[in-house]
């Protein structure tokens, strides 16, 4: 498997919106290793090495990476708000494949958490014309000792292809799984959507692509 990292562009990935490959951001490795060290005499004339100092720091963690499965393959990212774009490959019996997005805005994020669920709702309608808010499933949990609320929803996806493009899904019986990560850079969006049978069958992969997260 691999991770991804803000400077991962290593190989290609609403309703769809990326695509992945197992993937795994490693985050910048100290100097401090190859640091320049001076000597010290101890007692007894014993040598001991002491670090010099100005030894240079290892760098600040700045944001979280995730691990990719290897059946998914990562895209480069169409917009700046979309962190990673993975494609997800259909199984036996779709004809589309499915896509994951990870949504990463800083700080800041996207605003209330509320208004999330309004957005990933309002991609799908029902067959029975209920409110597709009321049908959201929420749950929540920690990985990492973040906390982390998921999603769940199915129905037809009537999301934009690509923002801002005003060219719509139609599929009925899709289904979206989503998370937000509430981390110490910002929170991230993590979402799933595609045929529900592809879903379904990558329901797993999705959680261990959750639990990968990591500085």
């Amino acid at each position: 498997m691999r991770r991804l990292t803000a400077l991962l562009l290593v190989v290609a990935c609403g309703c769809k919106e990326s695509q992945e490959v197992p993937i795994e951001a490693a985050a910048p490795e100290s100097a401090a290793s190859e640091a320049p060290t001076g000597r010290v005499e101890a007692p007894g004339g014993a040598a001991t090495a002491k670090p010099a100092e100005n030894a240079p720091k290892p760098a600040p963690k700045t944001e979280l990476t995730f691990r990719v499965p290897d059946e998914w393959e990562v895209l480069s990212p169409k917009v700046p708000l979309r962190k990673h774009e993975l494609r997800v490959p259909h199984v036996e019996g779709d004809t589309q494949d499915a896509e994951l997005l990870v949504l990463y805005r800083g700080a800041i994020g996207l605003g209330p958490i509320e208004a999330q669920w309004t957005r990933w709702s309002q991609q799908f309608t029902q067959p029975d014309g209920t409110n597709s808010r009321e049908r959201l499933k929420l749950s929540n949990s920690k990985i990492g000792g973040r906390a982390v609320t998921e999603a769940e929803l199915e129905g037809t996806c009537v999301a934009e292809k690509t923002p801002d493009s005003g060219e719509r899904w139609n599929e009925p019986g899709w289904k979206l799984l989503g998370a937000v990560i509430e981390s110490e850079f910002g929170p991230y969006y993590v979402r799933l959507l595609g045929p529900k049978a592809t879903v379904d069958a990558n329901a797993a992969r999705f959680r261990a692509f959750l639990e990968s997260s990591a500085p």
